[in-house]
């Protein structure tokens, strides 16, 4: 499998193999200007691509697989991963405010309770 970049400082464009760069006998350096992705996102990629080539392995024993993934199409995922973000942390404000309420609400139980032991 072979993987198509192109720089985004000198626009040049460059292919890598994949099993070079998972195996790690290739570098992924931009050869026209020697830009570099930091080496913790390379890491991460290799495991993401590793992981897809195994799932890939075991569906083609059904379907055969060809894709394109255009960085582009990813500033998309982006932004719905940071809308479910923040949709997260206003739920988590909502729960919080409801558990102040619930024990509200047992405090005005609980002095129900001791009006009734008072009337017997």
């Amino acid at each position: 499998m072979t993987l198509d970049f192109t720089c985004q400082k000198c626009e040049g464009t460059f292919e890598i193999d994949a099993q070079d760069l998972v195996d790690g006998s290739e570098k992924l350096e931009c050869p026209h200007c020697n830009t570099r992705a930091p080496a913790n996102v390379v890491d991460d990629f290799v495991a993401a691509l590793t992981e897809m080539r195994a799932q890939v392995a075991v569906l083609s024993k059904r379907f055969t697989l060809s894709t394109t993934l255009e960085s582009e199409d990813l500033a998309e995922l982006d932004a719905d991963d940071e809308d479910e973000e923040d949709d997260e942390d206003e739920d988590e404000d909502v729960d919080e405010d409801d558990d102040d309420d619930d024990d509200e609400d047992l405090d005005e139980d609980d002095e129900d309770l001791e009006d009734e032991d008072e009337k017997r």
